[in-house]
C-alpha cells in the first residue's frame, strides 16, 4: 500500500495541470536546459524540480500516486516543456512514458515498491550498445536471474531510480535468440556508460546503460511486457501508440517554440541589405501564416486520432486489448505525420530567420538541431510512411504496429 503522503501531493498538484505547471517553470527549465547541454543530461538539481513538479508520474494511474492522464493532456504536458528546451521535453516524455509502460503487466506489489519513491524514474536503454557490447545474456539459476547486458538511448538515466529491459535485439544462450523475460534493475545495478555525444537532443542524457548482476525474480515481467494491459482502466496502456504520440508530442513542442522565438526575432531584426523591418517583409509573414497552419494541422491530427483510439477502446470491463487497424493507422500516421512536418517548419522558419538563428547563442540554433534528431528517432521516423503506404494498397500491417518493441 502506497504512503498517503503520495497522494496527498498529488492532490495538491492537480490545482494546475501538468502543462500549466510546465509554463509556470519556464525559467527554471530554461536554465536546466542550457546546463544540460554543457553535461549532456539534465542536472540533478533540474531532475528533482522536475520530479517534485510531479512531471514523471501524470501518465500513472491514480491507484499509484498518479494522474492517470489521458492523450491529449500527455500531449499538451510534453509539447509545453519541449517548446522551453527539446532535451528538458524529451525527458519530460520518455520518463513519464516508460513509468507508465512497465507497468502494463506488472504485478500489484512490485508496481508499489517501484512507485512508492515519488521520485520514481525509470529508463529503458533498448538499442544496440553503442560503446563496447559485453553481449546479452541472462539465465535463470534457481531465484535470480544472471544477467549481463548493454543497451544505448537510456534516456534520463543519470536520474534513473530504475531501467526496464525487455526483448528488443538478439540474446546470447537463447534457443528463439531473444529474451525469455522482462525485468526491473534498481540504480545500483546499472552502470552509465558514456556514450551520448550527439547535436541535437544533446542534453537528454541517452546514454548506454550496462548491466552485470543479479536480478531477484520478484523482479521480472512477463516477456511481453508492453502488451496491452488486464490491470489498469487508462487507455493508454491499452494504446499501441503511447510511446509514439509522446515523441511526436516533443516535435510539435520544438516547433511552437520556434515559432515563437522567430516572432520576437522578426519584429525588431532589419536583415543586411533591406529596408525594413523582417516582419514587414512578404515572404516572412506569408511563411509564418502558412506554417503556423501547418502546425495547427499536424497537431490536431495526432490529438483527433489518439482520441478516437481511446475511444473505440472502451472501459476495461468490455475486454477490448487493440483498437481497429484503420484506427491504429491514423494513430501512428500521425505521429510520423507530426515529426516529420515539424523538421519541415522549424528548417522554413531558420532559413527565414537568416544567419542570426544559426549563432550558437541564439535558441533557433539548437531548436533546429532538436527538430531533426527528435523527427530521426525510430518511432517517428519518415521510414514509416513506406510500412503505412503498403497497406494503403493492400499489404498487412507489420507486426511492430500491434505490439510495442521498445519506448
Amino acid at each position: 500500500m502506497l504512503r498517503q503522503e503520495l497522494f496527498d501531493r498529488v492532490d495538491i498538484l492537480r490545482k494546475d495541470s501538468p502543462a500549466e505547471r510546465i509554463r509556470n517553470m519556464r525559467d527554471l527549465l530554461e536554465e536546466a536546459g542550457d546546463e544540460a547541454q554543457k553535461i549532456r543530461h539534465l542536472p540533478d538539481w533540474a531532475a528533482k524540480e522536475m520530479a517534485n513538479a510531479g512531471l514523471y508520474r501524470f501518465a500513472l494511474p491514480t491507484e499509484l500516486a498518479g494522474e492517470d492522464l489521458l492523450a491529449r493532456d500527455q500531449i499538451e504536458a510534453v509539447e509545453a516543456a519541449s517548446a522551453i528546451d527539446g532535451s528538458v521535453g524529451w525527458c519530460v516524455q520518455i520518463n513519464s512514458e516508460i513509468n507508465a509502460l512497465m507497468i502494463r503487466q506488472m504485478n500489484k506489489e512490485l508496481a508499489e515498491k517501484i512507485c512508492g519513491d515519488w521520485d520514481v524514474l525509470v529508463c529503458s536503454g533498448q538499442g544496440t550498445p553503442n560503446g563496447p557490447n559485453p553481449g546479452r545474456e541472462a539465465s535463470l539459476e534457481g531465484s535470480d536471474w544472471n544477467m549481463t547486458y548493454q543497451g544505448s538511448f537510456a534516456s534520463g538515466c543519470h536520474s534513473a531510480t530504475w531501467t526496464m529491459i525487455f526483448d528488443s535485439n538478439p540474446w546470447e544462450k537463447s534457443p528463439t535468440g531473444a529474451a525469455e523475460a522482462s525485468w526491473m534493475v534498481p540504480r545500483d545495478d546499472f552502470e552509465i556508460i558514456d556514450t551520448w555525444d550527439m547535436a541535437g537532443l544533446r542534453g537528454s542524457g541517452s546514454h548506454d546503460v550496462r548491466i552485470q548482476a543479479k536480478i531477484p525474480l520478484e523482479h521480472t515481467l512477463p516477456k511481453d511486457a508492453l502488451a496491452p494491459t488486464e490491470l489498469w482502466e487508462n487507455p493508454t496502456y491499452r494504446n499501441p501508440c503511447h510511446a509514439f504520440y509522446n515523441k511526436a508530442a516533443v516535435a510539435l513542442g520544438i516547433a511552437r517554440g520556434t515559432i515563437d522565438e522567430f516572432v520576437k526575432l522578426a519584429t525588431h531584426k532589419t536583415p543586411w541589405g533591406s529596408g525594413s523591418t523582417l516582419k514587414d517583409q512578404p515572404e516572412a509573414y506569408i511563411r509564418l501564416a502558412e506554417n503556423e497552419a501547418n502546425w495547427m494541422a499536424a497537431r490536431a491530427f495526432l490529438m483527433e486520432s489518439q482520441e478516437a483510439i481511446e475511444k473505440s477502446l472502451g472501459p476495461l470491463s468490455e475486454g477490448k486489448s487493440l483498437p481497429e487497424w484503420e484506427l491504429t493507422r491514423k494513430g501512428f500516421l500521425s505521429a510520423t505525420h507530426a515529426a516529420q512536418s515539424c523538421r519541415l517548419i522549424v528548417d522554413t522558419i531558420h532559413n527565414l530567420a537568416g544567419t542570426t538563428g544559426s549563432r550558437m547563442s541564439h535558441p533557433l540554433e539548437r531548436k533546429l538541431r532538436d527538430a531533426h534528431q527528435a523527427a530521426s528517432h525510430g518511432a517517428i521516423s519518415w521510414r514509416h510512411y513506406g510500412n503505412f503506404g503498403k497497406t494503403f494498397l493492400g499489404e498487412d500491417p507489420p507486426g511492430q504496429y500491434t505490439k510495442i518493441t521498445r519506448a
